[in-house]
């Protein structure tokens, strides 16, 4: 019978089994270059991201730290929306350096986000502060909430 050592906070080696399998395949696929879901540090795809809604719109949010606003690209078809990119990671290479921990990753990114409901297009405003991005994507007319009047009769 198999025994695994489950995930304990602040425990260095103590891994569960799907941790570990994360990990190799996160490993083999970035050798390969192929694209990597996971990060070194295994805390989840990349960029995260929130959407929440307000009256009018909807916004999405994501965390892109170290990541010029230029290497961005946001694109809406339908209900869509794809942030991709590219994350570049600059490292010494003075003689004599070397590294000894590499958690941060580069390379490119992509990431789309299924919208509730179709936007108008025409409208959309994308800003970047501080590593996060920020997409307002202001509903289409027919989807905003309508105030409907009651008659008397």
């Amino acid at each position: 019978m198999a025994q695994y050592t489950l995930y304990r906070p602040g425990a260095a080696d103590a891994w569960g089994p799907l941790d570990q399998l994360r990990r190799e395949m996160d490993f083999a696929l970035g050798r390969f270059g192929g694209p990597s879901t996971y990060s070194a540090a295994g805390r989840g795809i990349y960029p995260a991201v929130n959407l929440h809604e307000t009256e009018d719109s909807y916004v999405v949010s994501a965390e892109v730290p170290g990541v010029d606003p230029s290497d961005i690209d946001v694109s809406l078809e339908g209900t869509t929306l794809t942030l991709t990119g590219q994350r570049k990671i600059e490292y010494p290479t003075q003689d004599g350096s070397s590294l000894h921990r590499r958690e941060r990753q580069s390379g490119s990114f992509r990431r789309a986000v299924q919208l509730p409901a179709e936007i108008e297009v025409d409208k959309v405003e994308a800003a970047y502060r501080n590593g996060v991005l920020m997409v307002r994507l202001p509903k289409s007319p027919e989807h905003k909430p309508r105030q409907i009047s009651v008659q008397a009769s």
